[in-house]
């Protein structure tokens, strides 16, 4: 899983076998050390509890919240994203982008195995 966040905004990309993993109801979860006992985790579920895709910060853990009916059609399906804005304050969204991951064809050195090759554009712009 890999995470990109910039002002008010998450991107986390998914590989093959995490999306398997998460169809089977695990929780997908990464980690990022510091030193001196620091950890940055985050997590990506699926939620019978909620409605809405949302996120939460607490403890150096962020954990994102699939509800289960959005979940099951995105991994079913070759939808590649899942986007929406999560309300956190007044006037204020968190932009949140799900994404299935797609090889990065100027990384040659990169692992593209894990990654959904089938829905990729012919010639991506980006990755």
């Amino acid at each position: 899983m890999k995470l990109r966040c910039t002002t008010n905004s998450i991107r986390i990309r998914i590989r093959k076998s995490e999306l398997q993993q998460l169809a089977t109801g695990q929780r997908i979860t990464e980690q990022v050390g510091f030193g001196q006992g620091v950890v940055f985790t985050f997590s990506l579920d699926i939620t019978t509890s909620k409605k809405q895709v949302a996120a939460s910060f607490l403890n150096n853990n962020l954990i994102v919240k699939l509800p289960k009916a959005i979940a099951k059609e995105w991994i079913n399906s070759n939808q590649v994203g899942i986007e929406v804005k999560h309300p956190i304050e007044k006037d204020q969204n968190l932009h949140i982008l799900i994404e299935k991951d797609f090889p990065c064809l100027d990384r040659e050195e990169e692992d593209k195995s894990d990654t959904f090759w089938e829905l990729a554009p012919e010639t991506p712009d980006a990755c």
